[in-house]
């Protein structure tokens, strides 16, 4: 079923159908993950994340301490997954910077710094497995999969996701100006994460609007990805800069380093572009314009369904 909000359903609902839609296909991707691994870690966290978009959406109709709360659960629940899904990256944002601009003519010293950055990622797979980490998760996904049934949302229409809307759109567009002022990696990374809940909630909202919906969404998409490969670079960065690390005196560096430079540099031009176009109105503008295409979304489908043509 589409990660969708449906006209024919009460939004309290729709909330809980597309809460529990994502963690079913969580733990439905742990239970086979003898077979995947890598992809199970991927795919649980993307679920997770988006459960956690549905909580912020209808944050005004949960009440601010209830949402707060089975956020915290979610996160904390998907936690343990983070370290192998970043010690996974460093090597394929290697992978991709030297496909980009070449080995530099140190094909050696890269090679090497792969092996190693690979046998990190080996390291923590190994004490995922041996730990029973995925195990672990799924039971933490199940307990917090348990309350949903409890959740009650205030109102019923736009007044119960208006609010949550607004301030999920409201944190991007401050991050955003943020980001813009100072492109720090910590105000990067905090853009990144706003940017991800606005795309994630144009996904659940397409109905209303899809024109309008598909066209932010698919710019918040690529946004959301160009910040995050500049994130990644930025831990690979630091890897290869840090004299307590491993590779952070390696020969490799002295060839990465400067490419890691150069791809951020893109990347930050970029999505500071597509950026201006995402977060072009404020915050109450922005959900206004939503509020007026839902209500006209529900009229048309109140109409629709006493018209005797129909």
């Amino acid at each position: 079923m589409a990660f969708q909000i449906k006209a024919d359903e009460p939004v309290a609902k729709g909330v809980r159908r597309l809460a529990r839609g994502q963690i079913d296909k969580a733990l439905d991707g742990l239970s086979h993950s003898q077979t995947a691994p890598e992809e199970a870690v991927h795919d649980a966290r993307k679920r997770l994340k988006r459960v956690r978009a549905v909580i912020r959406l209808a944050r005004s109709g949960l009440g601010r301490k209830l949402a707060d709360r089975e956020d915290t659960q979610f996160r904390d629940a998907g936690r343990p997954l983070s370290e192998v899904r970043d010690a996974g990256v460093l090597v394929q944002a290697l992978d991709q910077l030297v496909e980009r601009y070449g080995d530099q003519g140190k094909p050696d010293s890269i090679g090497l710094a792969r092996e190693q950055l690979l046998g990190r990622k080996q390291d923590c797979q190994r004490v995922l497995n041996e730990g029973e980490v995925l195990a672990k998760v799924a039971q933490s996904i199940k307990e917090a999969r348990y309350d949903v049934k409890d959740w009650e949302v205030a109102g019923d229409d736009w007044d119960a996701v208006a609010g949550g809307l607004k301030w999920i759109y409201g944190r991007g567009y401050r991050a955003f100006r943020e980001a813009s002022g100072s492109a720090t990696d910590e105000n990067l990374h905090e853009w990144r994460k706003r940017v991800k809940d606005l795309w994630y909630v144009m996904d659940i909202l397409k109905p209303i609007r899809p024109g309008f919906t598909e066209s932010r969404g698919g710019a918040a998409h690529k946004l959301a990805d160009d910040l995050g490969d500049d994130h990644d670079l930025a831990v690979l960065r630091q890897v290869f800069t840090d004299p307590e690390d491993g590779l952070g005196v390696h020969d490799a560096g002295s060839v990465i380093v400067p490419l890691i430079d150069r791809r951020r540099a893109e990347l930050q031009r970029d999505a500071f572009d597509v950026g201006r176009d995402v977060y072009s109105e404020r915050p109450k503008v922005f959900v206004a314009r939503l509020g007026v295409y839902w209500r006209a979304w529900r009229s048309e489908i109140e109409a629709a369904r006493f018209d005797p043509q129909g």
